[in-house]
């Protein structure tokens, strides 16, 4: 049985190296055993690489991450499809990440970014794409 594929933001994949028993950690323990499929984009993993002090994450940690393949890298979207998403977000430096879970082929895209990502008229636009939370996830699979 295939797995779900899913598309990570920068927070979700910060949230779970820092918390691995939240949310955002049991999607990172259910990638090492292959129940789900983690990917993101090297843009993305910019954004987390400018945190990881903030956070008192170990730099080592994001690497081993990445080369377990835990979380997939994925090609950067083109510019050109980066802002088709600038009209849809309100912050324009986010359009990457809604372009790089529609490039990328996965169903579901986690953000724990309410104000930007999770915004009624981006999980609007970005249909068939589920937009969730972590949290909300989780939920939902227990239904």
């Amino acid at each position: 049985m295939p797995s779900l594929t899913i598309f990570l933001d920068a927070s979700v994949i910060l949230s779970g190296l820092a918390s691995p028993g939240g949310g955002s950690g049991k999607l990172l323990v259910a990638a090492t055993q292959k129940k789900l499929t983690l990917l993101t984009t090297p843009r993305v993993i910019e954004e987390v690489v400018r945190h990881l002090d903030k956070l008192h994450i170990a730099p080592g940690d994001l690497h081993q991450l990445l080369s377990d393949k835990i979380v997939r890298l994925l090609a950067d979207p083109n510019e050109e499809t980066i802002k088709k998403f600038r009209r849809v977000i309100t912050d324009p430096d986010d359009a990457h990440v809604l372009a790089g879970a529609v490039t990328s082929g996965a169903g579901v895209l986690l953000s724990l970014d309410k104000k930007h990502v999770l915004a009624p008229n981006v999980v609007k636009a970005l249909r068939p794409i589920s937009i969730q939370s972590p949290k909300s996830f989780w939920r939902g699979l227990q239904k």
